[in-house]
Formats: structure tokens, sequence, C-alpha cells
């Protein structure tokens, strides 16, 4: 059985927000996302935003670190954000292998020197299009199994604008040039998406109801009753099959549909650990 250390990256507000809201915090779609890989891991959650969070065991106790997503700014000079900049740090110190998701790419390429910008002209909503592999990456292992173009679930408005000195870029889209890479830190290695392979359909539903009221009006709902027609989609795709019409109106396929596809890189990841 390995020792998981997760650290869960949204703020005690936000996490407090998704309980009221009956919905999954950022780590527990996680959670969940990593046990169906695996089973048997033993997954500790650290609430890294918080002043004073400690995990049950020190890093030197754990067989690698996973930073889960959150509606944090990287680029923000605010104990939620610095904290969790401290713990990449220190974990990597350690010598923690490092798996990062959307924001934990985001805040690996802080801690290693690299920069963060907002860009809402290529915010990605829901999904990223045509995750297109570097030739470094088509020899990566973290994308060992991935097509030559690919899409995964994806929210973000803010990318990486400059990886530190020493990375690796992996794979791009039109929209965001660093979709995958891997970063030097400290005694490890960290490997970062901005998309969210831990993500599903429902969990996808689930964000666009909790913060729906940012995307009607602007570049992409104009209107309520669209979202909520593209929320029903969803949840009716998560149950349907590949050639159902809400399919293909959605734009999606296996890479999205099939857990174990959507899930690659997790996979990869825990099998670099030796799993």
């Amino acid at each position: 059985m390995k020792n998981i250390l997760l650290m869960e990256g949204s703020s005690q507000p936000a996490r407090e927000r998704a309980a009221h809201l009956g919905q999954e915090t950022t780590a527990e779609v996680y959670v969940r996302a990593l046990l169906a890989e695996n089973p048997n891991l033993q997954i500790d959650v650290l609430y890294g935003a918080d002043e004073g969070a400690q995990p049950p065991r020190s890093p030197e106790n754990y067989a690698g670190f996973v930073i889960s997503g959150s509606a944090l700014h990287a680029y923000d000079n605010e104990p939620d954000v610095t904290r969790q900049i401290d713990w990449v740090r220190r974990v990597a110190d350690a010598g923690l292998p490092i798996l990062g998701s959307c924001w934990g790419l985001q805040i690996c390429a802080v801690a290693g020197g690299g920069a963060i910008e907002r860009n809402d002209a290529h915010a990605e909503m829901g999904f990223a299009r045509k995750i297109v592999p570097t030739t470094d990456g088509l020899g990566h292992p973290l994308l060992t199994d991935r097509a030559s173009a690919f899409d995964a679930p994806c929210i973000h408005y803010d990318h990486v604008s400059r990886l530190p000195e020493g990375s690796v870029l992996l794979a791009s889209n039109s929209r965001c040039p660093v979709q995958a890479a891997v970063i030097p830190l400290g005694r490890s290695i960290a490997w970062g998406v901005q998309y969210h392979p831990e993500f599903d359909l429902p969990h996808l539903a689930e964000i666009y109801e909790g913060y729906g009221d940012d995307m009607v009006g602007g570049q992409f709902f104009d209107t309520r009753n669209m979202l909520d027609s593209h929320i029903a989609d969803l949840r009716i795709a998560a149950e349907a099959a590949v050639d159902a019409p809400v399919v293909w109106r959605l734009g999606i396929d296996t890479d999205i549909l099939d857990g174990s596809i959507r899930r690659t890189e997790l996979r990869n990841w825990l099998r670099h650990l030796g799993e």
C-alpha cells in the first residue's frame, strides 16, 4: 500500500461553499479518481491554504505528492496562495514525486521561478480541445497511451506564461501553450497538466452550477437558459453511449467519456511511483 499526500488547493471559504451546495471539494474529486486507478492507496489530505495545516505524517513518509485544482490565483501574494507554494517547495526538498492539475501545475511553476498570467481571451471552460504532445511529450511516461491529439476536462482563466528554467514542455493546444510540462523542483521533478484528468462530467456540471453566474453574459453563455441546457447535457452525457445525440452536441468522445482514458495521466504517474 502506498501513502499519497494530496494537497487540497481550495481555501476554507471555497470548501465551505462546496459543502453548502452539496458538492465535492477538489480534493474529494481527486481522491475518488486516484482510487479508481488503485483502490489500495492510502491518501491523506493536506489543506495547504489553511494556517497551521499539517499532514498526519512528515513528507518523507509519503510515496508522492498530488496537488488538486483551485479557484485561487498563483500570482496573488496572499497567505492562501503562498502557504501552498511553500508546501510545494518543502515536499520537493524532501524528494517526493509531484503531480499537479491546473492550479497544481501553476504553483509548481511559480515555486520553480516561472510565471502565471490571466488570459480571459484564451480561457478554457469545460474542455481543452485538441491537446497535442510535443516531441518530448511523445516520449515522456506522463503521456504514455495518449493519442496524437486529445481532449480533456479543463477549466481555467490563468495559464503558465513562463516555465521555470530546466522545464520540459510536453503538450500544448491552440488556446494554451503549456498544457503539460515537467518542472525541476528541489530534489524532485513535478509532472503537471493544465487540464483535469481527475474530473468527470457530473463534477463539471457541479462547477457550472456553482459558478454559473460568472459565465453568463460573457464569452461562454449568452443567457442562463443556455447555461442550464448545457448543464443538463453534461449530466445526460455522463450516462450516454458514445454515439448518443447529446454526446455529438457537446462535441466529445471517448477521451472524455471513458474514465480509464480520461485518467491516463493519473495512472501513468502512479506507475512512475512503482505501483
